[in-house]
């Protein structure tokens, strides 16, 4: 079954996470991208003793990998000669850093006209901060995620999990240039897409900035925000989250909770009522949590129609069948590290599916491969190996 961007090749000079994740999902997709890698491979972060490394297979799978010296000429001759056979020339190194190597889109359509360009950048490329280094943790402590996340800007500010930023702009590069490909698809024009950790993360927040700038209040992170919409401890030590924000599921969850009588408490009854006494009914909800397992309460909320989940560490996440039968979680065979799991496409087409198309390439797999289809001898490839330019 043919993939939504089959025949669709892309040049991944991606760094560290938001440049490569995006090509992950263009791969997942169908596209064939070539992840650029200088002579020896880039470092591969957090590898292990077998030289695994989380960071490298998650942010590359699915790719091919060529090596290229960007810092010699013939390094940058040997990209100029691919560009005609790619769609996307996907980056993100400061802005203005390709443009010094006579790489910026300007240089690159003079060669392709069609080409898109898609960077991710820290800050943006317009202001003040534009050409400053960007990275996940300084992005969401600019973008007042860590502000909000610790509750409002006079208590201490909580980051998100490591790389946060990277991945949502990631997404949002992705997004933009299948944007760009559709609109090259209408009109035969390319372009020059941009999105940076900054802009994503402000997307992310787009709920509690926009309460923000029509109301002044900065919301803030809440442990417990509402009494029935959060999570509980039950007997077991185990956790159960639940979600009743009508007053409909209200009545179920008191039911589902074996304490009717919560329906009828003038304290409890209304939407105003429990928020007025969120406190006292935290307390009353902990203590009833508290006098059952997780199973039963799983299977009571489930029985009642109310909004719930366990909360899963890892190791429950990756064997639960939700997870496996949507393909969120896969198996594949690892051709250094054996058979592993990885984290699947989270978007399902059903004319089109997308796919993991293998594991993240070794330093360099494909060069001569990708090289000799565009027109280089072995003795070309021999050359440019003695002077250092892949």
């Amino acid at each position: 079954m043919a993939s939504a961007l089959e025949g669709v090749r892309v040049l991944d000079f991606g760094q560290i996470q938001q440049g490569p994740f995006a090509g992950v999902l263009l791969s997942d997709m169908g596209a064939d991208v070539l992840k650029v890698e200088e002579p020896g491979g880039e470092a591969r972060q957090g590898a292990d003793e077998r030289g695994f490394s989380g960071m490298h297979e998650a942010n590359n799978r699915g790719k091919r990998s060529i090596t290229i010296n960007l810092r010699e000429e013939a390094g940058r001759d040997v990209v100029r000669r691919l560009l005609p056979t790619v769609d996307v020339v996907l980056e993100n190194f400061r802005p203005g850093r390709m443009a010094d190597w006579g790489l910026g889109y300007e240089d690159l359509k003079t060669i392709r006209p069609d080409v898109i360009m898609g960077s991710g950048s820290g800050w943006g490329r317009k202001g003040p901060w534009a050409s400053r280094g960007g990275y996940d943790h300084v992005a969401q402590a600019f973008s007042g995620v860590m502000s909000e996340q610790g509750g409002g800007s006079a208590l201490t500010p909580q980051a998100l999990i490591g790389g946060f930023a990277d991945s949502i702009g990631a997404m949002m590069l992705a997004y933009g240039i299948m944007t760009a490909l559709y609109y090259r698809e209408r009109t035969g024009e390319g372009q020059h897409v941009d999105a940076s950790l900054i802009g994503s993360m402000l997307a992310l927040q787009q709920r509690p900035m926009t309460i923000y700038m029509g109301t002044g209040h900065q919301p803030g992170f809440e442990y417990r925000r509402s009494a029935t919409y959060t999570h509980y401890q039950a007997q077991d030590g185990r956790w159960v989250a639940i979600a009743a924000n009508t007053q409909a599921m209200w009545e179920r969850l008191a039911d589902a909770l074996e304490r009717p009588e919560m329906r009828e408490d003038d304290r409890f009854r209304g939407p105003f009522d429990r928020s007025r006494n969120k406190d006292l009914l935290v307390a009353e909800m902990e203590q009833t949590f508290l006098t059952r397992p997780q199973a039963y309460w799983l299977d009571r909320l489930a029985t009642h129609d109310v909004p719930h989940a366990p909360v899963l560490d890892y190791p429950a996440v990756v064997e639960h069948p939700q997870f496996v039968e949507n393909g969120y979680v896969q198996d594949i065979d690892h051709p250094v590290f054996g058979p592993m799991k990885m984290v699947g496409p989270p978007v399902q087409m059903s004319l089109t599916p997308p796919r993991i198309q293998g594991a993240a390439p070794v330093a360099g797999q494909h060069t001569e491969e990708i090289l000799l289809t565009v027109g280089y001898t072995w003795d070309d490839i021999t050359a440019l190996k003695e002077r250092g330019a892949i």
